[in-house]
């Protein structure tokens, strides 16, 4: 590295010729967050540059991977001569308003800027942030890291949005906000955005892909009962929607592509005392398992596509409790603390069934994992999502309500019991990412108690804290 002063270091330039190709390109940069390639012509000079962005954006309008970048570069980049590094007296405000007429829009501006000699040999590259450091006049918003999740305003989504943020990731949220807004509105943050739109929508997701480096896709309609009242939006939603955003950022080589299935695959266990790993038998017995199936096998089948860099990373999720900024109880643990809270009592039908549990800010935490580890050791990986320890039957689960809720009363009924019943196993995602849950039931449990006698629910029957009822109340059935 070529040392400037002490405010500014550079870094060694990524190069490539101009008869390279648009893969070379991709291939290059691969994991690099707000990389640039510099272009040289044929006598060595800068000619041009590109960034992932750019190169996508090629992608969009026609060209394929194998057009050279002399085609698709940036033939007129903000460039600094090495001059004028020498002392940081020598960065003025030129550089700043070079870089804001040039690039308009704050969040799509290089994360790096190539440093030339006076004949425009590279020399490296600098780092806009430490750059723009000295100057005593606003400063630049860069976007390093971009994340669209989809379906960011759910359960989920929005306990994995101020997660992400708190990681110093950009983050862009996809949701037509079936569920209302609460869950996001107060988030006030500069790296965050709401795009309102319908996953099912082309012209919404191809909107929402522009200039992101990863994609989560959380957009589904959840939950076996929801899904079997609504055969036509499952078949959209939760299968004709994912794979169409698979093929969309493998197309655009938007490479690290998450989805969350779930242990529901597994379903009726032929041996209910087995562990369950990602390569054993699976059984689901709903539409919302067998769905889940499905997506599972057409986004992997998208790894076989001409992208080789495309890195998708399947996620089954155990059953997820705890607080979150958009609350659900129809969630079995969730639930046994609603009845508790209202009935003073918890039913059960059958209970002997085995179910494995997650708390919602552990699979926040799973996710990000992902979205970090190297592409190697999670393309076209599939992993369960969850703890060993956390494998309890609907007995066991009413026996810890009880220790939260000691009056509360446990009802045991026989008749129609759900079929599912499988325990499951985490130790790849230990093994492989270093993934370990933090969060048992009783805590969760205990947190959702004190949420409410914070008043944080208002009426715990409120349709938009149930999947299922929610789709009746706007009729989607």
């Amino acid at each position: 590295m070529q040392d400037i002063n002490e405010s500014f270091q550079l870094i060694p330039a990524p190069q490539l010729k101009e008869d390279n190709t648009i893969f070379d390109a991709l291939n290059f940069i691969e994991e690099q967050y707000g990389m640039i390639i510099t272009i040289l012509d044929s006598s060595g000079k800068l000619s041009g540059i590109a960034s992932p962005g750019d190169l996508r954006k090629a992608i969009l309008k026609g060209n394929s991977v194998n057009t050279k970048l002399s085609l698709v570069m940036n033939k007129k980049p903000v460039c600094i001569e090495f001059n004028e590094l020498k002392t940081a007296e020598d960065i003025n405000q030129r550089i700043l308003d070079d870089l804001r007429k040039r690039y308009s829009d704050m969040f799509m501006l290089y994360a790096m800027v190539p440093v030339i000699t006076k004949d425009k040999k590279v020399m490296g590259l600098i780092s806009l942030e430490s750059l723009t450091s000295s100057f005593s006049g606003p400063k630049l918003k860069l976007n390093h890291r971009t994340v669209l999740i989809v379906g960011g305003a759910g359960y989920i989504g929005s306990v994995l949005a101020r997660k992400l943020l708190d990681d110093g990731w950009t983050v862009r949220v996809l949701d037509k906000l079936l569920y209302g807004g609460d869950s996001l509105k107060d988030i006030k943050h500069e790296k965050f955005s709401l795009l309102l739109g319908d996953a099912g929508n082309i012209d919404d997701i191809v909107r929402a892909v522009e200039g992101v480096d990863a994609v989560v896709y959380l957009a589904e309609l959840v939950g076996d009962p929801a899904c079997s009242i609504a055969p036509q939006t499952t078949l959209k939603t939760n299968y004709l929607a994912v794979t169409a955003m698979a093929h969309l950022c493998s197309h655009l080589n938007i490479n690290r592509f998450v989805y969350t299935s779930s242990c529901s695959v597994y379903g009726a266990s032929d041996n209910p005392e087995d562990i369950l790993r990602e390569n054993s038998p699976i059984h689901p017995v709903s539409l919302y398992g067998r769905m889940k199936v499905r997506v599972e096998q057409s986004i992997l089948s998208v790894c076989n596509l001409p992208n080789p860099l495309f890195a998708p990373t399947i996620l089954r999720l155990s059953t997820v409790f705890g607080n979150s900024y958009r609350p659900r109880f129809d969630l079995v643990v969730n639930t046994f603390v609603k009845n508790a809270i209202q009935k003073g009592k918890i039913e059960i039908f059958g209970g002997n069934q085995w179910r494995p549990n997650v708390h919602v800010r552990d699979v926040a935490g799973a996710i990000t994992k992902v979205l970090c580890a190297p592409a190697e050791d999670v393309r076209g990986q599939v992993f369960n999502v969850g703890n060993n320890g956390l494998n309890y039957t609907i007995n066991d689960l009413a026996d810890i309500a009880k220790e939260v809720f000691p009056s509360v009363e446990i009802i045991k009924k026989t008749g129609l019991t759900d079929p599912r019943n499988y325990r499951v196993g985490f130790d790849k995602i230990k093994d492989v990412l270093g993934f370990e849950t933090k969060m048992d039931i009783k805590k969760g449990m205990l947190e959702i108690k004190e949420a409410f006698e914070r008043n944080e629910y208002g009426d715990l029957d409120n349709p938009r804290y149930s999947n299922f009822q929610r789709m009746q109340e706007l009729n989607l059935v």
